[in-house]
């Protein structure tokens, strides 16, 4: 029977899931040895180009935090699931924000300059389409 974990665990666990799928998709994949300025990771993608990398269990966003870096999140389509395959997704967190912003900055209450869904909604699944890390792209 699969237990849940406790949230340094899970990270650790979601770390090593993406690791694998991000090396199998032709990514070189670095842990710095602190987390500060939010990299969590850092990746050389199949470019030869280097990408600082929040890593997240769902998706979130953070002008405050992550804003005007250059940081890219990795996160996962929901919870882990012990029969069920998740989706990866790298996006630029500004380009994210962007989108973010445009759905609730001008009208949520709680707006500050984040936003965080406990699931995905659809216009999120959608947007998310085009960062999903797939082994298929070495092919391109």
């Amino acid at each position: 029977m699969y237990q849940r974990l406790s949230s340094n665990l899970e990270e650790a666990a979601n770390r090593a899931e993406a690791t694998a799928l991000l090396i199998r998709c032709g990514y070189k994949v670095y842990h710095p040895e602190a987390d500060t300025e939010g990299e969590d990771l850092v990746l050389r993608n199949p470019k030869g180009e280097l990408i600082p990398v929040q890593l997240k269990a769902r998706v979130y966003v953070s002008k405050p935090r992550y804003g005007d870096k250059g940081l890219w999140l990795l996160m996962p389509s929901g919870p882990f699931q012990p029969d069920a395959k998740r989706r990866w997704y790298l996006v630029p967190h500004d380009e994210l924000f962007g989108h973010v912003e445009g759905r609730h900055g001008n009208s949520a209450p709680t707006w500050a300059g984040e936003w965080s869904y406990p699931s995905m909604p659809r216009h999120i699944v959608e947007f998310l389409s085009p960062f999903e890390v797939l082994p298929t792209q070495l092919s391109a």
